[in-house]
């Protein structure tokens, strides 16, 4: 199967030390390139761009009713109950979390779960609450410590926070299971969508459903669609019990002695101008994931994914972190002994015109339990940090596949990582 006529830009060579090459991307996870459907879309809506909400101009109409619809599409994209659930557009994913721990003071119970699989922006948010870490079991999400945790303070947890995909080794927690054990425990969890929904199909489930996601944030920048335009998806009655995250334009009805009369939600949580463009963008790569067929495009991933681990374990140096299992997306990270990460990402780009990333990819909590770091490495490294002092702090080389990537470009992969180690 090859997706590569979807994408705008495939074809774009890149200067390397050998001249110039096609561009191999394999940093997908970070961000993907666009559709060319969507960019063909924003060029017809660029002409009909205008204010929303409030202006009376046909341009301004227009763009008003595309902005709605594209807010009706991302709901059926998810499977959203608009009658329960509302759909907010924020920034990305990040945003969309910290615009949720806003609400932490409406929901019952006075303890924030989350885990040791974490990106950032679905950890650092809870800190500021009493929260507590479940860790890890050969590598993945204990479930055993999650249930007792869950048992032990039933009615108290406020929120369990989770990855529906590891950003570092593509691990996919069962979200639908820690749903109905949250909700067993009278919690209410979150799902950091953010790699998770470009490579599978996601659903929200109906409120009545043990399955139901109360919440669900994603990124249009990590689903073929650029403009960075994300996703919050939440309860309505959640977000009408407090105050919005962000205060201005478009979240007031009115002003006056009475005090502030608030608009509703979602209005209330996209102060400001919004990023129409971006929404319609984010509305149109979903339309386009759905059109290539989910069945297709989890075993085009799936068969690179697995071609690409099958061969890169072949040599010798190369030390892959997390396991292999049927619960994983398209990521792999790894290590090349006696190398620094940083030098083999150089090398892949600046000789072979390849993308990947290297580094902690912002879950350095994740990164330093599989890299086995002990509490004084730790300290160490902290300390280094806290004088200022120029190093690379440890970490690991990360490939990551979108739907466009094939079995040609794992191999130039395979091929130049062969190459860096004979070297």
């Amino acid at each position: 199967m090859d997706f590569s006529d979807l994408i705008y830009g495939y074809e774009k060579k890149v200067p390397t030390q050998n001249g110039f090459k096609r561009y191999i991307n394999f940093d997908n996870a970070a961000s993907t390139p666009p559709f060319k459907g969507v960019m063909d879309h924003l060029l017809e809506e660029a002409l009909w761009y205008s204010s929303i909400h409030r202006g009376s101009g046909f341009k301004s109409l227009h763009s008003t009713a595309q902005y709605e619809s594209a807010r009706q599409i991302v709901a059926e994209f998810i499977g959203a109950d608009l009658s329960h659930d509302i759909i907010i557009f924020t920034k990305n994913t990040t945003d969309s979390l910290n615009k949720l721990s806003h609400y932490l003071s409406v929901l019952p119970g006075e303890i924030v779960v989350f885990t040791k699989l974490e990106h950032h922006s679905n950890e650092l948010p809870w800190l500021k609450a009493k929260s507590l870490c479940i860790g890890l079991k050969d590598g993945v999400l204990d479930l055993g410590e999650l249930e007792r945790v869950l048992r032990v303070n039933r009615g108290r947890i406020k929120l369990l926070a989770v990855s529906g995909a590891s950003n570092v080794t593509g691990y996919m927690p069962p979200i639908d299971t820690l749903a109905e054990m949250a909700h067993q425990a009278g919690a209410k969890i979150v799902v950091d969508g953010a790699q998770l929904v470009p490579h599978r199909p996601v659903k929200i489930y109906s409120s009545n459903d043990p399955r139901h996601l109360d919440f669900l944030a994603f990124s249009g920048h990590k689903m073929y669609a650029p403009f960075g335009t994300g996703v919050l998806v939440g309860p309505r009655e959640i977000f009408n019990k407090k105050s919005p995250s962000q205060v201005g334009g478009g979240t007031v009805k009115g002003i006056g002695p009475a005090g502030i009369i608030w608009a509703n939600p979602p209005e209330t949580e996209e102060a400001g101008s919004p990023n129409v463009l971006g929404a319609l963008a984010l509305a149109k790569a979903s339309q386009i994931l759905q059109g290539i067929g989910w069945d297709m495009l989890i075993r085009h991933e799936t068969s690179l994914l697995y071609a690409a681990l099958n061969k890169i374990q072949k040599i010798p140096k190369i030390n892959i972190y997390g396991i292999p299992t049927r619960r994983q997306i398209g990521v792999i990270s790894f290590n090349i002994q006696g190398c620094d990460h940083a030098n083999v990402a150089k090398y892949l780009a600046e000789k072979k015109g390849i993308g990947v990333r290297s580094g902690c990819f912002c879950a350095r909590s994740y990164v330093q339990t599989l890299l086995k770091l002990n509490p004084c490495q730790l300290q160490a490294n902290q300390e280094k940090l806290i004088q200022g002092i120029e190093w690379q702090t440890p970490g690991m080389v990360r490939i990551s596949f979108g739907c466009y990537n094939n079995m040609k470009e794992v191999d130039c992969l395979v091929e130049a990582l062969q190459e860096f180690c004979d070297s």
